[in-house]
């Protein structure tokens, strides 16, 4: 989650980078039922990160800006000279993919 920490593998600490990401967060109070969806987010997001042969150059590229560089759909459109839509879908593509990976190596997803 936070790229430019050194310890973003295995941290597990909730900082102000990722406290603005959760949900019903009351004082510092995260729901038990928000547990299990934000574990398999976050599983997600290390996993899009992570699969570099998986991706196509340009789902490489978008989810690179998306992810690690924290830019809107949006700012990546501009950037890359397409359409908001092309980043979205190649977004979503990309969790298709790597959901595909991810559901054959472990049965939770």
């Amino acid at each position: 989650m936070c790229y430019n920490c050194p310890l973003r593998r295995t941290c597990s600490q909730i900082c102000s980078y990722v406290e603005i990401q959760l949900p019903s967060l009351e004082a510092g109070r995260v729901d038990h039922e928000d547990l299990p969806r934000l574990y398999e987010g976050m599983v997600m997001t290390r996993a899009l990160l992570d699969a570099a042969g998986t991706l196509t150059k340009r789902q490489e590229e978008i989810v690179q800006m998306y992810f690690r560089e924290n830019l809107q759909q949006k700012q990546i459109a501009e950037a890359l000279g397409i359409s908001q839509q092309a980043v979205g879908d190649s977004l979503a593509r990309a969790r298709a993919t790597v959901g595909k990976k991810l559901k054959s190596q472990n049965s939770s997803f």
